[in-house]
């Protein structure tokens, strides 16, 4: 998923980790059959989020593991 800017992607992850709005999270791999998501495939949607939002707002340093300049 790609984002058009930060609040978008702050937006997906309060509402894909509420536990409210999203009760029973299921996540769908390469087009298959829906099913509930395991931590792994939450982890890796919330990272991918996050390095997008990071890159946004040039933080990039924070994902890549470098010093910043």
């Amino acid at each position: 998923m790609e984002f058009e800017n930060v609040r978008e992607a702050l937006k997906f992850l309060l509402e894909y980790n509420d536990a409210t709005l999203n009760p029973n999270l299921k996540s769908r791999v390469n087009g298959g059959e829906w099913s509930p998501s395991t931590v792994n495939e939450v982890q890796m949607a919330n990272y991918d989020a996050l390095a997008q939002a990071a890159e946004m707002l040039g933080m990039s340093d924070l994902y890549l593991n470098e010093q910043p300049a």
